[in-house]
């Protein structure tokens, strides 16, 4: 099944950077809604509807390979300069990449180890235990604290249930992963971006992923796991300056 693409906000200019936006496991559009508006006249916006959104059915988490939806995205989205990948998205992201290369990448968010002897019982215990609580806080930061703390718990309770325990395992699965991941082979211009207080990857997390990857660089944000939301302004200029960098050099 090819996920449906769209041309979100055309750009203003003659020759603009087409970019593509992957949101992660639980979110949607709307994660981009901040992004969108403050984003350069130079940035053709693009997204995709990945099939573990938040109003989604759970069908996909059956399937093994979840690379294959960001594939066809990024496929269907035609000559995609530049991709932003949120969370798990771009751990599926980097996946890609790794086997089929693609174009330059803005990882947000991302989850890495670097070696498989880094996880342990305690790891997935926490994750496992604490994905409500990341759920909640997500819901916290996109709603933008409009929503009461018992309101936000209970919609944090449905959420995990949509995803089910099929969608954390291809969440963590894709963790357990990325110390296998052949960061030599993605080439192209990477930035990552981390929040400084994520309570799901830690900043340590995309320091060592940047260190792995050959054409990387590494920003920290004051946020959490949604900096492309509460550091909306610096986000936006962090990409544009990247866009901006690599459009230079590939034309």
């Amino acid at each position: 099944m090819t996920p449906r693409v769209r041309c979100r906000r055309p750009a203003t200019v003659e020759r603009p950077v087409r970019v593509l936006m992957l949101y992660g496991l639980g979110g949607g559009p709307s994660t981009w809604n901040r992004f969108a508006e403050l984003a350069g006249p130079d940035l053709e916006l693009w997204e995709a509807a990945l099939p573990w959104s938040a109003g989604d059915t759970g069908e996909w988490s059956r399937r093994g390979d979840t690379t294959s939806w960001v594939r066809a995205a990024i496929d269907e989205a035609g000559a995609v300069d530049l991709v932003v990948a949120h969370s798990f998205a771009a751990n599926v992201l980097l996946e890609v990449l790794a086997r089929d290369g693609g174009p330059a990448a803005v990882l947000v968010s991302p989850f890495y180890r670097a070696s498989p002897a880094e996880f342990d019982w305690a790891t997935i215990e926490s994750y496992l235990h604490g994905f409500h609580g990341i759920l909640d806080d997500g819901l916290r930061v996109s709603s933008e604290g409009r929503l009461a703390a018992g309101v936000r718990h209970d919609m944090a309770l449905k959420l995990r249930e949509r995803l089910g325990p099929y969608g954390w395992m291809r969440f963590f699965d894709a963790y357990l992963r990325s110390p296998m991941l052949d960061t030599a082979a993605v080439t192209v211009p990477c930035l990552v971006i981390s929040g400084a207080d994520d309570p799901a990857a830690p900043p340590r997390d995309g320091r060592t992923l940047a260190e792995a990857l050959p054409h990387a660089r590494f920003e920290i944000l004051p946020a959490g796991h949604l900096p492309m939301i509460e550091q909306a302004h610096r986000f936006a200029e962090l990409i544009g300056e990247f866009a901006a960098t690599h459009h230079l050099e590939s034309t």
